[in-house]
């Protein structure tokens, strides 16, 4: 999916695989990124749990800390704090992971699956509803993009939510 699925003014909650795909400040793919979040006015969120896997803990490793606090500091990657209170997003959550179980049935156990996919469901539908704007989710796994585009359907906000193949759209950036 290029680029251009994802309106202007969107927000776009972005996962670690995709994170990781696009490298450091000096990458290319950073910076195609970088520009293309600043061109169509784009709201950039890492969930916590993301952050968390990139090395946001005390003993993690300094190299992802520095590629997450360039984004912030650049202006373009906030924060992302979900909000389990607000009606459906426990429930987002809960059918992303049992989409995702049902599409890997024979890949991998439920305690397998990965927690920070289905939060990113969740923070996806918490913005679509709160903000009544566009949300797009940029992953880098076909299971959850497909268990997250589902869940957000039967939530009712697939007509303000996209699913992003994030490293497609990253090579498609630099392309």
């Amino acid at each position: 999916m290029a680029g251009e699925s994802i309106p202007n003014d969107s927000i776009v909650v972005i996962d670690s695989s995709v994170l990781f795909a696009m490298g450091g400040p000096s990458n290319e793919k950073y910076q195609a990124f970088e520009r293309h979040v600043q061109h169509q006015n784009l709201t950039v969120r890492v969930p916590q749990q993301v952050a968390e896997e990139l090395g946001e803990s005390p003993d993690a490793y300094v190299y992802q800390r520095d590629r997450l606090r360039a984004a912030q500091d650049a202006g373009w990657l906030e924060p992302g704090q979900i909000d389990f209170t607000l009606s459906g997003v426990s429930t987002v959550v809960d059918k992303t992971r049992r989409r995702m179980g049902a599409l890997s049935a024979d890949d991998v156990t439920e305690d397998d699956i990965e927690k920070t996919d289905t939060i990113l469901a969740g923070l996806a539908y918490q913005y679509a509803v709160q903000n009544e704007t566009h949300v797009a989710v940029l992953v880098s796994d076909s299971i959850a993009e497909q268990a997250i585009a589902d869940a957000l359907a039967a939530a009712g906000v697939e007509d303000r939510a996209t699913v992003v193949e994030g490293r497609r759209l990253l090579q498609s950036l630099v392309d």
